[in-house]
């Protein structure tokens, strides 16, 4: 008999949950609802099983309800059923080609290929931090330890000494907490963020002269050309597999001398791949050979953790170019 708590090695548990807050959402019939949140209650307690009955019997009171079919892959990749949960990926993806659901990440993980362009989508990334946007700095800060921004901060004064930049774009600013670890160092700050919620929390804390919801290439390539002196990413990249028109977009509005610094999960091999953690994980040496190729020049790279994840530190970098 298969043991029910069985973990394969490519999808250890917590890749196997859904985050709890997108798994809020009903199916309109009671019962299946119902049926649903045990399921994911077993799913969480690593009992494959019963969370596959439970998926299975929603799915019969409500046949094409998306999570509920998510559920069910979830499960059978618990299972070790890795051909059955692919087809059952690649058949929700077909029916949801916005994949709010995030399945392309999950397929690019189940694959171990390189990373598609769409791995991870706008939509399913925008979902994802409206859902944690009321909870987002007690829980990123408090429990994850999270310090990418003061990571930011340090690099950017070990670089640029005591500089006072004029514009600062804050890629995927979030909740606004960047701004304060350069107190005194910009005049004007231009928030940018998939996330209408985030954007909401940021605006009450007062940093930005604007905030835009938008995604970052689209956002920058509407602005003034040479328009900023200081472009930033705290811990966004992890979202986003095809760096190159963003960086792109970032030569765009960046004066020459401008300062450009951002954070990476970071892996041991060559090109992007998504990890155990639903994350982008870029090569460092190809993010700055792809940068120096547009026309910056590297200015520094720390091997640095921006937080904790299941109380180990994250692998990742933290890297400075100057647009020449």
């Amino acid at each position: 008999m298969p043991n029910p708590h069985r973990q394969i090695p490519a999808f250890p548990l917590p890749f196997c949950q859904m985050p709890p807050d997108m798994a809020a959402t009903s199916s309109g019939d009671l019962i299946a609802d119902r049926r649903y949140l045990y399921a994911e209650d077993a799913l969480g307690d690593g009992d494959g099983i019963a969370a596959r009955d439970l998926y299975a019997q929603t799915l019969e009171r409500v046949p094409n309800w998306l999570p509920a079919r998510f559920g069910l892959a979830r499960a059978l990749l618990l299972l070790g059923e890795i051909l059955a949960a692919e087809a059952a990926l690649e058949a929700i993806l077909k029916d949801d080609p916005a994949d709010i659901l995030g399945v392309g990440a999950w397929l690019a993980r189940l694959r171990k290929t390189p990373a598609p362009e769409n791995a991870l989508s706008t939509a399913y990334v925008a979902r994802l931090f409206d859902d944690y946007a009321a909870r987002f700095d007690s829980h990123l800060v408090e429990a994850l330890r999270y310090c990418a921004p003061q990571l930011l901060a340090n690099a950017i004064t070990e670089i640029a000494r005591d500089r006072r930049f004029n514009i600062l774009f804050d890629l995927g600013c979030g909740t606004g907490l960047m701004p304060p670890t350069l107190a005194g160092r910009y005049t004007h700050a231009i928030g940018i963020d998939l996330s209408k919620l985030m954007l909401d929390q940021a605006a009450q804390k007062g940093f930005y002269t604007r905030l835009i919801c938008a995604d970052l290439t689209t956002a920058m390539l509407a602005e003034p050309a040479a328009s900023a002196d200081l472009v930033i990413a705290a811990d966004v990249f992890c979202y986003i597999n095809a760096l190159k028109p963003v960086l792109e977009a970032a030569h765009h509005i960046m004066q020459p001398q401008g300062i450009l610094a951002f954070t990476i999960q970071t892996h041991k091999g060559k090109g992007v791949v998504i990890g155990g953690d639903l994350r982008v994980h870029h090569a460092p040496d190809d993010v700055i050979s792809m940068a120096q190729g547009m026309g910056f020049a590297s200015r520094l790279l720390r091997f640095e953790s921006s937080r904790m994840d299941a109380g180990k530190p994250v692998a990742g970098a933290t890297l400075v170019f100057e647009r020449l």
